[in-house]
């Protein structure tokens, strides 16, 4: 192209020198601005983002259950702080509520428990003056029987009312397994169910170990119900336990038919049964042990593979 304008600048050698030098300079000092720009801004964010972390991670604990720990936020006066000291007013409530239920629930099985023992007592009694071949002994026998399932009921109560913090301790949980199993045994002949342990190694967990015995007595015994009700022959369960990495695992294993759609949405809610007589307790005392344990417990059911119940403790 053609050029139609040429403009020169005619200044000592130093002067370009220095112009050299004040670039570098400009250069260096926007490299350090926007470094310093970015880690304010990451500081900023982290100062935002923590109390957010925070209160999600107290709204998960609440969610699970655990009524115990305030919320562990920093007091301020914008509207982290105010939701913040929202959710520490609920949790207080909602533990509040949830210690009067339990006074309530205690304070109902205790008033129950009593009447019953005079009934079982003097329906004892009334057996026993009852000659042999007397048609009211039946009857008698069907009052001990309601009675007993009665006093079921009243211990799952006062169970569920009374739950301690776990006493951690060093504890062989196949070992408690394969004692369960042994121990339910009997009652799974009885049903027409094969029971079996699967043999391992000592596994072991940091846990409480007669509340663990009572997680899985009472997943043993639903998988038997659950088994005996399987068509085209004898059922089977099955009780398992092992190590996966940093955690403890049992699992209990059935092949009855598969739990439905609707029902394992809630099945370890409290007072949820499908049966005729349950109060629909057992698995959520179950997963409330596991819950204080910091363990999880999860459910797999289909019509090919069965129903497993898997739990998984924090090794030792």
């Amino acid at each position: 192209p053609e050029i139609v304008l040429a403009l020169g600048a005619q200044a000592p050698a130093a002067y370009f020198t220095t112009l050299a030098a004040l670039r570098r300079i400009l250069f260096i000092n926007g490299i350090l601005l926007a470094l310093f720009v970015l880690l304010v801004s990451l500081a900023v964010a982290a100062r935002l983002t923590r109390p957010v972390r925070q209160l999600a991670a107290a709204a998960a604990r609440i969610g699970h259950g655990d009524l115990a720990a305030p919320i562990a936020v920093q007091p301020s006066r914008d509207e982290i702080g105010l939701l913040a000291e929202t959710m520490e007013d609920m949790r207080a409530e909602l533990s509040d509520r949830d210690a009067h239920m339990q006074q309530m629930l205690s304070g109902i099985a205790h008033e129950v428990r009593n009447p019953l023992g005079g009934i079982q007592l003097y329906a004892g009694i009334l057996a026993d003056e009852l000659p042999e071949g007397d048609e009211r002994r039946g009857h008698v026998e069907r009052i001990a029987r309601e009675v007993g399932y009665l006093d079921r009921v009243v211990n799952e109560f006062l169970d569920y009312a009374r739950r301690s913090a776990p006493e951690l301790a060093d504890v062989d949980v196949a070992a408690i397994a394969s004692d369960v199993a042994a121990l339910v045994r009997p009652e799974a002949e009885r049903a027409a169910v094969r029971l079996r342990g699967e043999p391992a190694g000592p596994v072991v967990a940091r846990a409480d170990a007669g509340q663990i015995r009572r997680v899985v007595l009472n997943l043993v015994r639903n998988a038997v119900q659950a088994a005996a009700a399987r068509a085209g022959g004898p059922g089977e369960v099955v009780v398992r336990a092992d190590r996966a990495g940093e955690r403890a695992v049992i699992e209990v294993w059935n092949d009855g038919p598969p739990i439905a759609a609707e029902v394992e949405a809630r099945i370890f809610d409290p007072f949820f049964t499908t049966r005729e007589k349950g109060t629909g307790l057992g698995l959520a005392f179950v997963r409330q042990i596991v819950t204080d344990h910091g363990g999880t417990i999860d459910l797999e059911t289909s019509a090919v593979q069965g129903t497993r119940f898997r739990v998984t403790l924090p090794a030792a």
